[in-house]
């Protein structure tokens, strides 16, 4: 019997009782009456409104098990049952480490993990000898009078197929990962270079990268300014941070700051400071603005193409004459800054738009560096994921296997996000599938959004030429537009007009579906 079957079966004995002691004249029948009626209304507030929980757990779809402190198994719900397909039985009464050890029903528990370290677990689950893979989250819930005593764990299940309608949600899902461990605000300071993390290092020993780094070499050691272009993703900022730790400026501080991020109304006096008063809600001591605080160091000005016209006038008379003055301020101020700016927009193309001025364009256009993508140096991928598996396992103190298929996979995706997705989808692997043995390569597929018999583009050797090219190009473009919303991303991705692109997708029969 249930507390709310207890509750019930009371008002029904304060309701017989009221109709006895209404017939009794030795005492006031309205006055008992009245408090009678008023305690039974509480309880009938109470039961009318009480959830029965275990009418909820029995009919939610997720698979939920709840063990004791002991590992014991008390309660299973029926999906549970019916998606796992182990038999109630066997569950019940039954020690969660007992069955994880037989090997027979599932090869992965957060039951003891969550015992031993105290807190939430989340892994990647094989129930069903591996023919139903899922994620599994389990969660302590402690005695109310001894917070460090756990009482029960809840382990909550759902099957990866049914995550199928959620692909589209899944970048969003990575970025929201990202923003709970990553600071993602528009500026970052660094003191001096050694107190910058791993992440910040240049990764890669192909060609393409090789060439990069020579001319880094070269270049570091100059204050000249230096233009950095590439797709979003690709790793402009990793070259700026080699270009700065290179430097003879590396003692010094280096701000990055990243302008599509921050209000264009705001962005002047972020850049460049301003005087007391100098307008409404200004601090009556006035603020340093970001390039004198990178005095004497490095300033790296990310997304320049999305800088407003009118900053792009004052950028390039600070550039030019090496001093800036602040907003509501009369006195100029001399700097020494070196100076780099980064883009994934083509700049000629905005210069034609008139949304980008051309003085400043060859101003910043001094050193130019062009990073290609991802897909254009696959040799460096393996490479990649060691060095984020190694970054993740040890933030989150856990292990990442993969196997030479699943690097085979990785290597012959097509990456429309760069080295950015990269490392979203090594810190997902890392926090989902960890301590297990080998991620299963349909795994992958199904995070990329790829069938496997399609994962690869398919060559013959009876194919002509232009008939590979055709393949190769055809997938290429499919790939691409997964990520874009419109023909001006894609041209803009692809770097070709957008009546090519029309063209294109076109002669392939593809779409763009955003």
């Amino acid at each position: 019997m249930t507390d709310r079957d207890i509750m019930i079966s009371t008002e029904q004995q304060i309701t017989e009782l009221i109709d006895l002691l209404a017939a009794d004249t030795t005492i006031d029948p309205l006055k008992f009456r009245k408090e009678l009626m008023q305690i039974r209304n509480k309880i009938h507030q109470v039961t009318s409104s009480a959830i029965d929980y275990q009418v909820v757990l029995d009919n939610l779809d997720d698979n939920i098990l709840i063990a004791n402190d002991e590992e014991e198994i008390l309660y299973v719900n029926p999906a549970y049952v019916h998606h796992t397909g182990i038999p109630r039985e066997v569950l019940i009464g039954h020690r969660v480490s007992d069955i994880l050890n037989s090997r027979k029903y599932f090869s992965v528990a957060t039951v003891p993990d969550v015992l031993k370290r105290k807190e939430k677990v989340m892994k990647l689950s094989n129930l069903d000898a591996g023919k139903n893979p899922g994620i599994v989250v389990g969660v302590p819930i402690f005695e109310q009078d001894n917070p460090d005593k756990i009482q029960y764990v809840v382990a909550t299940n759902r099957g990866l197929s049914t995550f199928v309608d959620l692909r589209e949600s899944f970048s969003e899902f990575i970025q929201t990962l990202k923003d709970l461990h990553q600071d993602t605000s528009a500026v970052h300071i660094y003191q001096r270079s050694k107190d910058m993390s791993p992440e910040h290092t240049m990764i890669g020993n192909g060609a393409a990268m090789q060439k990069i780094k020579q001319f880094i070499k070269n270049v570091a050691p100059t204050d000249a300014t230096v233009l950095i272009t590439g797709e979003s993703g690709a790793g402009k900022e990793l070259i700026a941070d080699a270009i700065y730790q290179g430097s003879n400026r590396a003692n010094m501080p280096f701000i990055k700051i990243n302008c599509s991020s921050i209000p264009a109304s705001l962005l002047e006096s972020e850049l460049f400071g301003y005087e007391k008063g100098a307008f409404s809600g200004a601090s009556s001591n006035g603020k340093k603005g970001l390039f004198e605080a990178a005095n004497n160091g490095t300033l790296l000005l990310d997304e320049i193409g999305d800088m407003p016209m009118v900053l792009q006038a004052k950028l390039l008379r600070a550039i030019q004459s090496s001093e800036i003055t602040r907003v509501g301020g009369t006195r100029p101020i001399k700097l020494n800054i070196r100076l780099i700016a980064a883009t994934n927009c083509n700049l000629k193309a905005k210069i034609a738009e008139g949304t980008f001025r051309s003085d400043l364009y060859y101003r910043l256009h001094v050193i130019p560096i062009s990073v290609p993508p991802l897909r254009e140096r696959k040799e460096d991928i393996p490479l990649l994921c060691a060095h984020y598996q190694e970054i993740f396992s040890e933030r989150y103190d856990r292990t990442l296997h993969l196997s030479q298929e699943n690097i085979d996979v990785l290597v012959n995706y097509s990456w429309p996000g760069n080295i950015r997705e990269l490392r979203n989808i090594m810190e997902y692997l890392t926090v989902c599938c960890a301590d297990m043995p080998e991620i299963d390569s349909s795994f992958l597929y199904s995070i990329f959004d790829i069938d496997s018999d399609n994962a690869y583009v398919e060559i013959s050797q009876n194919m002509s030429l232009n008939e590979a090219v055709s393949a190769y190009e055809k997938e290429f473009l499919k790939n691409t537009i997964k990520d874009v919303r419109n023909l001006k991303e894609a041209s803009q991705l692809l770097e070709v007009d957008i009546s090519t692109v029309s063209r294109k997708l076109k002669q392939y029969g593809l779409s763009i579906r955003h």
